[in-house]
């Protein structure tokens, strides 16, 4: 069932996300998406995660093989891996 959007909202500005917590959830995603069959995780991020942080991301995962896609929207930014 779905939440309201304002508790989702809350949810959010509790959640404390940082770089090193969505960097821990973007390994859980690729690795299960990996075991299923797929060859690819599409993602947002929240603006207020630093733009520096996130071109590190992206770098490291390039650094491993990988090719990623980041897209900057008005209201989050958009993170795509591919490994096919």
């Amino acid at each position: 069932m779905f939440i309201p959007a304002s508790e989702a909202k809350q949810l959010v500005e509790s959640s404390h996300l940082n770089i090193e917590l969505y960097k821990k959830n973007l390994a859980k995603m690729i690795h299960d998406n990996a075991q299923q069959g797929n060859t690819a995780v599409f993602t947002v991020l929240p603006k207020h995660l630093p733009l520096e942080d996130i071109r590190a991301l992206s770098a490291e995962l390039t650094h491993l093989g990988y090719q990623v896609r980041f897209e900057v929207d008005e209201f989050f930014y958009s993170f795509n891996v591919f490994w096919n």
